[in-house]
């Protein structure tokens, strides 16, 4: 059985800290970090942080999925499954 993750202490999770995470998969990653854009706006739209904390926050966010997304394409870049296409 595997360990997981304290429930207590998911929410204070960074953008940084949930790319780096090996407990989520790649679905997981990608869905937490939208949510967390989702409740960014919300934020933004209260007016309860400088728009340089929310700009700031937005592209730790977007720079977080794109390297989710590489992470995934990296990890498939080795794999060979059946022919050559040109074979």
């Amino acid at each position: 059985m595997f360990d997981k993750p304290d429930l207590s202490t998911e929410a204070d999770l960074t953008p940084e800290a949930l790319v780096a995470d090996e407990m989520f998969s790649r679905e997981e990653k990608i869905r937490r970090l939208r949510d967390m854009k989702h409740d960014l706006g919300r934020t933004a739209d209260e007016g309860s942080a400088s728009l340089e904390a929310v700009e700031e926050k937005m592209a730790a966010i977007n720079t977080a999925i794109s390297k989710v997304k590489r992470q995934q394409a990296d990890d498939d870049a080795g794999e060979v499954l059946g022919r050559m296409p040109n074979a």
